[in-house]
């Protein structure tokens, strides 16, 4: 099984960890998603907009500004 979580940037993930005290029920509900997820493409609206969200407030930035692209960068691809 894959595990979208460690596949994501560590700049991502740093952001989403530091949020965990801060906003407990989003992040939970974001791991929550991840963890239920094999593909990015099974994440929902929500998760996939908030961790598009964390990828605008790090210096990454990837070759286009479309959603999914950000959203594949997320996870380094």
């Amino acid at each position: 099984m894959r595990d979208l979580f460690n596949e994501m940037i560590p700049e991502v993930k740093e952001l989403l960890l530091a949020d965990k005290e801060k906003y407990p029920n989003r992040h939970e509900g974001i791991m929550d998603d991840i963890n239920k997820a094999t593909l990015i493409t099974d994440l929902t609206v929500h998760t996939a907009s908030s961790l598009v969200d964390y990828l605008n407030n790090t210096k990454v930035k990837p070759s286009h500004e479309s959603f999914v692209t950000k959203l594949y960068a997320v996870f380094g691809k």
